[in-house]
């Protein structure tokens, strides 16, 4: 029973707001509590606020205040793999149409993610590299006029598509910051360099379909990027359907029940948290189901339920002879609009990244790819 001159006992510190909102909620339960040292003018001083009970409500508010620090905690946890999301995002161009459509990939997705964009362009041409030496000064001057000649025309081109993209971004939700370089060298080599200097959280690129030899970022250069490349790729096809960043509906992810996969779909889930889309995890079994693929389906569905609690799932084990056809088929029946690999080193998969295959899942499929690459590769 409470006395008159029952004690009151400071019992944690806190600062302003946070003792604020816990004040309301012992008092929800049933709990007096106040408040001393509180600054209303300077509310981060660096005190803080003592937050004090009745002595006979200590144990309680106690029990209280550690469940409001564990729940805290794992919002604080969520919040941190949010800011994790991409928040950079390289663009390699070539001033191709499958660059121009990988560029209007990448403005729509960072006005999702509220990103930033570099375009990139490599202008020098490799095949300087084998023309037999000549000391003659006419091949010397020839040959300065002509990369020359190169430089200007990339800059003139880089320029031209500057400007639209950012068109394109002005009229944005969140203004799409879009900036831009221009490197001499080998494609692949100056790409990988870029990234390593602009630390994007995701590379989308261009990707020409199957008997498009011409120069450029065919996919030879993509498929290089891919399997060097630490950080997710997204390999736009030149003959993929233009739809709308904000209308993409289901994302597939490709499993082989790989080590890497809980990183992979961390990333993939991160990445899709802004859109309103479905993932759906789908393992193609060769010739017949294997007595341990449902249970690492299962153990895949229930890590994603763990750490993703709502976010929406379909998991699916698919017999088939052919990889590419059973993908193919699923993703026409469920209408996939973007599909999801792991680059591994071994496994059922590991032909998905052999370049004329890539080339062969691009033109046949016609949607962007996104593909991840595993530590162990």
């Amino acid at each position: 029973m409470e006395t008159i001159d029952e004690k009151i006992l400071t019992i944690a510190r806190f600062p302003n707001n946070r003792a604020l909102l816990l004040q309301s909620r012992l008092q929800a339960e049933g709990i007096d509590c106040f408040l001393s040292h509180q600054n209303l003018l300077q509310p981060a001083v660096s005190t803080g606020v003592e937050i004090k009970v009745r002595e006979s409500d200590i144990d309680k508010a106690l029990r209280l205040i550690e469940q409001y620090k564990q729940e805290r905690g794992i919002q604080k946890e969520k919040s941190v793999k949010k800011l994790k999301s991409v928040r950079r995002i390289l663009v390699p161009v070539d001033y191709s149409n499958a660059s121009k459509k990988a560029v209007k990939f990448a403005v729509e997705i960072a006005d999702m993610i509220k990103a930033e964009v570099k375009l990139l362009h490599v202008f020098y041409n490799p095949a300087i590299d084998v023309v037999p030496f000549d000391t003659s000064h006419a091949y010397q001057i020839n040959l300065s006029n002509y990369l020359h000649e190169i430089e200007q025309t990339a800059r003139k081109q880089m320029a031209s598509l500057v400007y639209e993209t950012r068109k394109m971004a002005a009229v944005s939700k969140h203004k799409v910051k879009v900036s831009f370089s221009l490197m001499n060298g080998l494609a692949q080599d100056e790409i990988l360099s870029m990234s390593d200097k602009f630390k994007p959280g995701l590379i989308v690129m261009g990707s020409r379909g199957m008997g498009n030899q011409s120069g450029g970022l065919i996919g030879s250069v993509t498929a290089k990027i891919v399997s060097k490349s630490e950080i997710p790729v997204i390999a736009i096809p030149e003959n993929s359907k233009s739809i709308p960043v904000r209308q993409l509906k289901n994302v597939l992810y490709a499993t082989d029940f790989d080590n890497y996969d809980q990183v992979a779909l961390s990333k993939l889930i991160n990445l899709m948290h802004p859109f309103n889309a479905t993932l759906h995890i789908v393992h193609i079994s060769i010739g017949s189901k294997k007595s341990w693929d449902k249970m690492k389906m299962d153990s895949l569905k229930k890590f994603i339920k763990e750490e993703y609690e709502h976010f929406p799932i379909k998991c699916k084990i698919l017999v088939g002879d052919d990889i590419i056809n059973g993908l193919e088929t699923y993703m026409r029946d469920n209408t996939v609009d973007v599909i999801a690999l792991t680059n591994h080193s071994r496994g059922i998969l590991q032909s998905l990244f052999a370049p004329s295959v890539t080339k062969m899942i691009m033109h046949r499929i016609s949607r962007p790819l996104m593909v991840f690459k595993a530590k162990d590769s």
